[in-house]
């Protein structure tokens, strides 16, 4: 049979915490995203940089990017004719370290990319 109306209801009040918690889960969700925040966490990196070094295509780097920085877990600083794209959201690394911990490859992300492939194929299979 149905659901009864009790079990469709969602809880009238859901705890901020856990609704910033998942925000900031959803934006890691994309293994493109992931894949930008693991490698910023070393350093700061230019726009070339991320796309030479992780593989991803401009546009959808571009997109990520903006995706981002709306959710204010990335700034980019302009120098010159640069952009330089670094962590604003502290609590990005303790996340990205915890799964570090589960998942040895994201130490590197750029390893991933040595066989002249993007970090996708590599990404994808992460979680697997």
């Amino acid at each position: 049979m149905g659901e009864s109306a009790v079990s469709k209801r969602k809880p009238e009040k859901v705890c901020h915490s856990v609704e910033e918690a998942s925000a900031l889960i959803k934006q890691l969700a994309n293994p493109n995203r992931l894949a930008v925040i693991c490698y910023l966490i070393e350093a700061p990196r230019t726009v070339a940089e991320l796309e030479e070094d992780l593989g991803i295509p401009q546009p959808t780097l571009s997109q990520q990017l903006t995706q981002l920085r709306e959710a204010k877990m990335i700034i980019g600083q302009r120098q010159a004719r640069q952009v330089i794209y670094r962590i604003e959201d502290s609590r990005v690394l303790p996340l990205v370290q915890a799964l570090r911990l589960i998942f040895a490859e994201l130490n590197d992300i750029r390893m991933q990319n040595r066989g002249g492939e993007g970090v996708l194929p590599g990404a994808m299979d992460m979680f697997d």
